[in-house]
């Protein structure tokens, strides 16, 4: 007991879990490239951003572990940071996090090989995450599936000069066009990466036959062919509507994490990208 209340006392991430917190925590994953994930543990979801370029060669992992979180502006309350043995991002990603994820709930005894990663990550001072911070991240990770990640590649940033806004060019009802647009159907782009003619045009029809039933708030606006071919499918989030893309995947069979992208001018909410693993409901 007095363990766990001096933890609760000096961890931000153990009060934050603990709470519930609306504010997110984050974690350094010291993969190739490395990864930060952001939790906010009051609505279970997490965005992991991943690394374009190299960071500094660093001998120290904590040192490095800052270095990283200053680059891509993020807070330094308390750096928190794992190096897993496989370091290969994909590998690490695929392998294990969305392995365990997906799978733990039928092989309760997948429990073990992470209970012993970490125990050997502490003792070779691979991470610095307490033994009272794993076991809450560890519930944590029990309530979560690969769809509440937010996959996001981190791009080199372009300086854009700004001149002043006139106040008549901002737009008054900002607000309640982002309230309107969490009620309305959700507009969608299919693209079919398979390699197989007409998959894009059958999972359109499905989505639109769902729509009329009233089972699915969807609108598919446009169907075609993805650039390259993929193994994998995911959904594209283009608007922060993450609740309802989580839904959307489970209805069609898509619970792979949730990959943001970009919008520019499209009028989109979301993307489907499917893929050579997508089966029609």
């Amino acid at each position: 007991m007095c363990a766990a209340s001096y933890a609760h006392f000096i961890s931000p991430m153990v009060r934050s879990l603990a709470a519930h917190s609306k504010e997110s925590i984050t974690l350094v994953l010291l993969t190739k490239p490395a990864m930060i994930i952001s939790y906010t543990p009051s609505s279970h979801q997490a965005e992991v951003r991943v690394l374009r370029r190299p960071p500094q060669k660093q001998q120290d992992r904590l040192a490095l572990a800052q270095n990283l979180l200053e680059t891509e502006k993020f807070p330094l309350k308390q750096t928190r940071f794992f190096e897993p043995i496989q370091t290969d991002r994909e590998t690490f990603w695929d392998g294990a996090i969305k392995q365990y994820l997906s799978n733990w709930r039928y092989n309760p005894l997948l429990v073990g090989p992470v209970v012993g990663g970490y125990l050997s990550a502490l003792h070779e001072k691979r991470t610095n995450v307490s033994p009272a911070e794993f076991l809450l991240l560890a519930l944590e990770l029990t309530r979560l599936e690969a769809s509440d990640f937010t996959l996001r590649f981190s791009t080199a940033k372009k300086t854009i000069k700004k001149g002043p806004v006139p106040p008549d060019s901002l737009a008054p009802n900002a607000q309640e066009d982002v309230l309107s647009r969490q009620d309305r159907p959700l507009i969608l782009e299919v693209l079919n990466a398979t390699g197989k003619r007409g998959v894009a045009q059958e999972l359109t029809q499905y989505l639109r036959d769902q729509n009329a039933k009233g089972l699915l708030r969807v609108d598919v606006l446009q169907y075609e062919n993805y650039p390259t071919q993929q193994d994998t499918s995911w959904l594209e989030d283009l608007s922060g509507r993450r609740v309802q893309l989580k839904q959307l995947g489970h209805a069609i069979g898509i619970k792979n994490e949730i990959r943001a992208g970009t919008a520019g001018n499209a009028i989109y909410d979301a993307r489907i990208i499917i893929g050579k693993d997508f089966k029609l409901p």
